[in-house]
Parts: C-alpha cells; sequence; structure tokens
C-alpha cells in the first residue's frame, strides 16, 4: 500500500506541466543509465560465452511527431501511405545480448550510416568483448576499427556480395581461412588519413540453417579447437537478442507514441525507455537459480509484467531513502509472473508493411 506521502494531491495545469518539463535535460536519463550499467559491470555476476562478454550491434527507424522543429532536426521523408511525409530518425544500440543491457543507444538523423554510428558504439567495448553484426554491416573498415578498439567480431555475410563466401557455399568444405583487404576507394580515404591498413585475417564459416539455406559468418576467432565449427550457428542465433530488444522498445514500451512533440521530450522518452529497460535486466538478474527447474519446461521472467512494475514504481526508486524493502517486494512480483520457454519455436517471418503496434504486446 502507498504510503500518504507517495499520492500527489497538487495538479499541474497542461501549460505549466510543458514549461517545467522543459528545464530537465534529456542527458540526465543518459547518464543514469551510464551509472547503472557501470554499477552492474561492477557488482553483478556478468553472464558470458566462452569468457567473452557477447555485444550486438544494429539499427533501426522510428517515426518522429511532425513538427518544424523535428523536421529542420530530422528530416522529412515519402511515405506510402496516402502520399504524405512523416519524421523519421535512426535508432542504433550496441546491446548486451545474454545480460539484457543496452550498453550504448543514439537517436540520430537517418542520414548518419549505421557503419558510422557502429564505430562510436566501439568506444563502449573492449578486450574481452565479442562483437555480432547483422549482414548490412560487413566491410574492412568496421572489422579494422572492431579490431583496434579490443574486440573480436562475428558477422554474417552477403554471399552475393563476398566473392569467399560464394565459393564457400558452392563448395563442400565447412570454413577456410582468408585474408581480407580495403578496396580502391578505401585505400584512396587511408592514404589522405596517413593510415597503413594491412590485410586482416578472418574465417569463413557455412553454416546450414533449418530451412536449408546456406549462409555464411565471418569471424576474427580463427582457433579452431577453442571455436570449432557446431558452435558458431548457436552463437551468432543469439545476436536475435538485440531485435528482441526493439521489439521492447518499440511494442512494449511504445517507444514511438512519443509523450510530446518537441526535441526535448522525444530524447527524454527515449533515454527513459533505455533507463526503464536497463534497470528492469539488472533488477531480473540472477534469479535463474530462483526459479523452480522441476516442471515440465524452462521457466523465465514475463518481460511484459517486469516493465510494467518498474514503470510503477521508478519514482520510489530514485525517492525513498530506503529502497531495499521497496527491491525486495519487485524482485517477488518478478517472480511470480513467469512465463514458459518453449524450445524449437519458430515463426516465418513477415515482411509487409508492419504495424504501428501489435496486439500481442501488451500496453503498459
Amino acid at each position: 500500500m502507498y504510503k500518504q506521502q507517495e499520492l500527489s494531491t497538487q495538479f499541474a495545469s497542461q501549460g505549466a506541466f510543458s514549461q517545467a518539463r522543459m528545464k530537465i535535460n534529456p542527458d540526465a536519463f543518459a547518464e543514469l543509465n551510464d551509472d547503472c550499467i557501470f554499477h552492474f559491470y561492477s557488482n553483478y555476476h556478468v553472464k558470458k560465452w566462452n569468457g567473452f562478454r557477447l555485444i550486438a550491434i544494429d539499427g533501426s527507424e522510428v517515426q518522429l511527431p511532425k513538427t518544424k522543429e523535428t523536421i529542420d532536426m530530422f528530416g522529412e521523408y515519402t511515405s506510402n501511405f496516402m502520399n504524405k511525409t512523416i519524421v523519421l530518425a535512426r535508432i542504433s544500440k550496441a546491446y548486451d545480448v545474454l545480460n539484457k543491457l543496452s550498453i550504448d543507444a543514439k537517436l540520430v538523423k537517418r542520414k548518419i550510416g549505421e557503419h558510422t554510428l557502429a564505430s562510436q558504439h566501439l568506444e563502449f567495448c573492449g578486450k574481452g568483448d565479442l562483437t555480432l553484426y547483422d549482414r548490412g554491416y560487413p566491410s574492412f573498415d568496421l572489422f579494422r576499427n572492431t579490431l583496434i578498439s579490443g574486440s573480436h567480431f562475428c558477422a554474417r555475410v552477403a554471399v552475393s556480395n563476398w566473392n569467399i563466401a560464394k565459393s564457400l557455399v558452392e563448395s563442400d568444405e565447412k570454413e577456410i581461412i582468408s585474408e581480407i583487404k580495403p578496396g580502391d576507394e578505401l585505400k584512396r580515404k587511408y592514404k589522405k588519413q596517413g593510415i597503413i591498413a594491412e590485410s586482416i585475417r578472418c574465417r569463413f564459416i557455412r553454416v546450414e540453417l533449418c530451412s536449408g539455406e546456406k549462409e555464411v559468418l565471418i569471424t576474427s576467432l580463427l582457433d579452431k579447437e577453442k571455436y570449432p565449427h557446431h558452435v558458431f550457428k548457436k552463437l551468432y542465433h543469439l545476436r536475435w537478442g538485440v531485435e528482441e530488444s526493439y521489439k521492447k522498445d518499440k511494442h512494449r514500451l511504445q517507444l514511438e507514441n512519443f509523450s510530446g512533440k518537441s526535441t526535448t521530450a522525444i530524447y527524454q522518452d527515449f533515454y527513459a525507455n533505455i533507463l526503464m529497460g536497463n534497470l528492469t535486466s539488472i533488477l531480473s538478474s540472477g534469479l535463474d537459480d530462483k526459479i523452480d527447474k522441476k516442471t515440465k519446461y524452462k521457466y523465465q521472467i514475463n518481460m511484459t509484467t517486469a516493465i510494467a512494475k518498474v514503470k510503477e514504481t521508478i519514482a520510489l526508486l530514485f525517492t525513498r531513502p530506503n529502497i531495499i524493502e521497496l527491491i525486495e517486494k519487485i524482485i517477488q512480483m518478478f517472480l511470480s509472473n513467469l512465463l514458459p520457454i518453449r524450445p524449437n519455436r519458430s515463426f516465418e517471418r513477415k515482411k509487409d508493411k508492419r504495424k504501428r503496434y501489435y496486439k500481442c504486446y501488451l500496453t503498459l
């Protein structure tokens, strides 16, 4: 039960609320998120794959409220719906897929490319990290930047764009090790910058999907004994966690359903949603051992209800002098709302125009 002093008895007008809100710097939410991330990696048990922290880097797009301010900042684009124009922005994340944490997130103009943003995310990666990329990312420049950061990489390549991958798919070999070099345009760019780029020794690995389709992965993990061929299919599948995080942002937290039209409000909502998701992941981490395993299925925390509970109590987490009791209650609520993990489930990916919101993701 809420204490009397925790219930507001006064109400602000819409104008007063809007004016007060404009005084809040969105960077405050970003800094709180950085503090949460630092606290987690300093004090919690961190899940890893073969000693690596798995960081998936991927991007998406969001539709913003259409105002003169947002058009000036983000740009206006043609829509297929009734010949209208919309405002679009690009979002990009470096996401720890095993611990379900967004270690870096950006909301920028759509004109800024995913490769540029990926290189910026690498500032938060280093030795002991393995970065996972989808097939739109592989390039000599990005792989070079990844290795410079101290990280290793694993990515899916577009077979039609890589001669090595094409020959591997057509052969009976499971994998080959080969060197990749910068293209002519990149060489000219490096020359202007005074960069001497050496070729990168990579491992190309062929994997076969359940559908029979053959894909090729490229990685800097060259040790075949330590990282045998058969581990890479499951490894790359873990990248799907970043896709799920975008689903959570857009449908469970309704990221595109912004609570204001100003760019300040948009950035507030964006960073607040990232903070909300990370707090939920941190509070639910380490609960696997407390879930009863003597059942037909393995169970996991219901993240929809978990995020809803954190959303209800987030203000109290930052205002109560003693939050231990509150955190314990939140964790008990997490454990009372579990979902079964049904193995080997798969659904055909629909590529038609997406709905704004999905009925299978409940609003909070």
